[in-house]
């Protein structure tokens, strides 16, 4: 398991996003007089862009998907349990923010829930009232499942970095935004309701995106599990933004490129040397070979 203490390696993954139907990811309401309803993402110059933010969530819940999968069908790697908690519910997070009621009074044994409790880590890394920011982490990483571990939780840091994908193909564009109009529905009635008419703008088709993932301190087999979501993508079969149900958002990533820089050339890569580059298959077949079947006792 990899240390967030030292400079371990680095893989940089590109790739273009093709949008093969719109694609609608709302900003804030638009500032214009006749703007629209919900506006897309834009820069300072006016080009939209994808937020990295959307990138991440769209890649970490369909990874999450694979891993409840393989944890269900009690897969393992290396003896290790591949699962996800959820991470948007409090009392199923794989690391709790505090146990029980007792919890700030107690020393770290007051209930069964300790173990996976953020508090109780805390008092069990102190000594002396000096805290063993290491011992801490070695104990954080132990409790939290592989998709916190990979992507990040409010206790851990991600080590895999989103970019804002940023417009590449503006000037092949006939238009670099399209406004839709759009209506509410009544769910009681089955109706559009009355007065709630709005539109919304969207990025035409055809609009391609230049997409930028860091990974950091990443073992051969997480980057393998990483890829098998983006191998979904490049089929195009995740769609991004809003509106997916209707037809939006689809679109299919090409020209995967993967580069890994690791400690033993960090000083060329840093002086300016090419990183090398790795096939994406090899990292994935590290990862789908070395699956195993847990025993019957395994969670």
């Amino acid at each position: 398991m990899s240390s967030f203490y030292e400079f371990d390696n680095r893989f940089i993954i590109t790739a273009t996003l093709e949008m093969k139907t719109p694609l609608s990811v709302g900003s804030r309401i638009s500032l214009l007089p006749a703007g629209s309803d919900l506006p897309v993402m834009k820069t300072p110059q006016g080009l939209p862009f994808i937020p990295g933010s959307s990138l991440k969530g769209v890649i970490r819940a369909y990874t999450e998907q694979i891993l409840r999968t393989l944890d269900a069908l009690k897969r393992r790697y290396d003896g290790q349990r591949l699962w996800a908690c959820d991470p948007l519910d409090e009392e199923k997070r794989c690391v709790i923010r505090r146990c029980c009621d007792k919890c700030e009074d107690c020393q770290g044994d007051c209930c069964e829930r300790c173990s996976h409790c953020k508090a109780c880590m805390v008092k069990r890394a102190t000594k002396d009232n000096v805290f063993d920011d290491k011992l801490f982490t070695k104990e954080l990483i132990e409790k939290s499942c592989t998709a916190c571990r990979l992507f990040g939780s409010p206790w851990l840091a991600s080590r895999v970095h989103f970019q804002d994908a940023f417009l590449t193909n503006s000037q092949d564009l006939p238009r670099l935004t399209e406004v839709r109009d759009g209506v509410g529905i009544d769910r009681d009635l089955g109706s559009a309701k009355r007065r709630i008419k709005f539109d919304f703008e969207t990025v035409p088709a055809g609009a391609t995106f230049g997409i930028r993932i860091v990974v950091e301190n990443a073992e051969d087999w997480e980057m393998g599990l990483l890829l098998l979501a983006l191998r979904a993508m490049e089929r195009g079969e995740l769609p991004i933004g809003g509106k997916t149900t209707r037809g939006l958002g689809w679109g299919e990533l090409r020209e995967i490129k993967i580069e890994r820089v690791c400690k033993e050339n960090l000083l060329e890569w840093l002086e300016g040397r090419p990183p090398s580059v790795v096939e994406p298959s090899a990292l994935i077949r590290t990862f789908t070979q070395g699956l195993t079947q847990g025993g019957e006792g395994d969670a």
